[in-house]
């Protein structure tokens, strides 16, 4: 009997890591930055109604199902009924497995890298009923930092970004008129020393200067969200409409940050990029990009 028990349970565990493990789609179309494609689709995906697609980019040294366990959107994804795209970058691109989002012949629009991610949401549109009107973006370290150039390149694609520890770099900077551009998380660690605070502010110009807003009107809040750690800049267009939050952490290195557990508010896993100082970043990005009602 007890050996029966056990292999329930292990069948039970099996089932459970299955269905946290991502599918890799070979042929996506053109792979300009010869890119991984991988996707996690709820087993359970409601499929007559459009759903909303985030797209999350892995930092250096990460792999997509790495970051997937890190923060764990496919946990939300379950909850929330939405499609999560995980582009990896092969080692044979950069020996640190970091996107090159430092060369413009590979994070401009439609070019390399950029062109590729572009690709990889495509053909999920395609072959998924996506709300075009609901794609999201974020990334951690080299993987926002990609992110940013993919809000750049197609601010009309995004309804929203989010922004972990990202350096600043971008080019060709979009012309939309304000209205046209994606609401934007910057989310940085005032002691990370791998990416910097300067990182944080300078993306934050971008995105003002985007939004013609100025760069001494906002909002501020400290112990945000009633926690200690936790300080908000928070910018608004002429309709009182939130388009730009840069949340800072204090004492923060160069890590995500989680909170693990069960409930739908908990989760993430600790590892090499995480802490957990009892705030998953990955519930409140969610919320921000208005998956989830605060």
């Amino acid at each position: 009997m007890r050996i029966i028990c056990s292999l329930i349970l292990l069948a039970i565990s099996a089932l459970a890591f299955s269905q946290s493990e991502l599918t890799e789609i070979d042929d996506f179309g053109k792979n300009k930055g010869k890119l991984k494609m991988y996707q996690y689709i709820p087993e359970n995906l409601d499929e007559l109604k459009p759903v909303s697609l985030v797209v999350v980019a892995h930092g250096c040294t990460q792999s997509a199902q790495m970051i997937a366990n890190e923060t764990g959107w496919n946990k939300l994804a379950d909850s929330l009924n939405l499609v999560v795209v995980y582009p990896e970058q092969k080692q044979i691109n950069n020996v640190a497995k970091c996107y090159n989002f430092y060369l413009g012949f590979k994070a401009k629009k439609d070019k390399g890298e950029v062109a590729s991610i572009k690709q990889m949401i495509d053909y999920t549109l395609k072959t998924q009923n996506i709300d075009s009107h609901q794609i999201f973006i974020t990334g951690f370290s080299a993987g926002g930092a990609i992110g940013n150039a993919m809000l750049n390149a197609y601010p009309n694609l995004f309804k929203a970004g989010a922004l972990f520890a990202a350096p600043s770099n971008i080019f060709q900077l979009n012309k939309e008129k304000p209205k046209n551009q994606p609401n934007i998380a910057i989310i940085q660690g005032d002691k990370d020393r791998i990416v910097p605070k300067g990182n944080a502010n300078r993306i934050l110009k971008q995105w003002i200067e985007k939004n013609e807003l100025t760069d001494s009107s906002f909002v501020f809040t400290a112990d945000f969200l009633n926690h200690p750690l936790l300080s908000a800049k928070q910018f608004y267009n002429k309709k009182k409409e939130l388009k730009i939050i840069l949340l800072s952490a204090k004492d923060l290195k160069h890590k995500m940050m989680i909170s693990p557990g069960k409930p739908i508010q908990r989760g993430g896993k600790m590892d090499l990029h995480t802490v957990d100082i009892n705030f998953h970043s990955t519930y409140w990005v969610a919320q921000f990009f208005g998956l989830i009602s605060p």
